[in-house]
């Protein structure tokens, strides 16, 4: 990974639209903007990890769509 293209992005869709919902001394909470993730776990990832959680959670969302 190139550590200048390196992006924190939401562990479950891999959007970098995260925002800080709280922080302080016990750590920081991020919540997503495009699937309302809400945690402290967030990836630094490099654009082809980040692209690749996409595909991933767009293939998932597919999937239980169908299913449904």
């Amino acid at each position: 990974m190139n550590p200048e293209k390196i992006h924190e992005v939401c562990p479950v869709c891999g959007s970098s639209e995260l925002y800080l919902e709280a922080g302080g001394y016990t750590g920081k909470i991020y919540h997503c903007k495009n699937c309302d993730y809400i945690g402290a776990l967030i990836i630094e990832a490099d654009e082809e990890m980040a692209r690749a959680i996409k595909e991933d959670y767009e293939h998932q969302k597919r999937e239980s769509f169908i299913d449904s």
